[in-house]
């Protein structure tokens, strides 16, 4: 456990979607169906999310002090309090943790997983693989266990296809930033 953990205060707990918002309002005030338009064209079509579910978030933040409506013209604009902005100040101090948290829990959970739900899983982690995503710990032990040979080199090329491309996008903002000290 690290030091920094012990000293942080207690965050409220909120969803992800109140995380989103809070976000989009930190930038400037908003009105609902903004945020859900620019929340559905960020997910791609992974996630639809719903007016149903958006306003109650919202109402949720506003009940616990972190966003403020205001009536402008008819529409109600939603806008990030002094407490909403320091709750999302604190957000990056606990960074730290939830990663960790979020990297030992998939470990342990691929570890515990029976082969055949490993083996069940594995389709849908090559189409993953695929994807643009950075996936961090976990995978070699996802496929330690009842997972054959060949299935694991497929899968291990292409995470490090993956990898490689995020490594080529590290070492140019590296080179970028140290070419502007000189």
């Amino acid at each position: 456990m690290s030091p920094l953990q012990n000293t942080l205060p207690m965050l409220p707990r909120i969803s992800p979607l109140q995380m989103l918002l809070l976000i989009q309002l930190d930038a400037s005030p908003k009105y609902g169906y903004e945020m859900l338009k620019s929340i559905k064209e960020a997910f791609e079509g992974v996630w639809e999310l719903k007016t149903g579910t958006l306003y109650p978030a919202l109402k949720s933040l506003e009940k616990r002090g972190l966003v403020e409506t205001q009536n402008r013209d008819g529409v109600d604009f939603y806008l990030i309090t002094i407490k909403g902005r320091k709750f999302l100040q604190l957000i990056g101090k606990h960074q730290e943790r939830s990663m960790m948290f979020s990297t030992r829990f998939f470990t342990i959970l691929t570890k515990w997983m029976s082969p055949e739900l490993k083996k069940s899983i594995l389709s849908s982690l090559t189409v993953f693989a695929n994807e643009d995503i950075n996936l961090v710990g976990g995978i070699i032990s996802f496929l330690e266990e009842g997972v054959d040979k060949e299935t694991k080199l497929l899968v291990l090329k292409r995470f490090q296809a993956n990898f490689s491309k995020r490594l080529a996008e590290l070492d140019a903002e590296i080179i970028k930033l140290e070419s502007e000290h000189l």
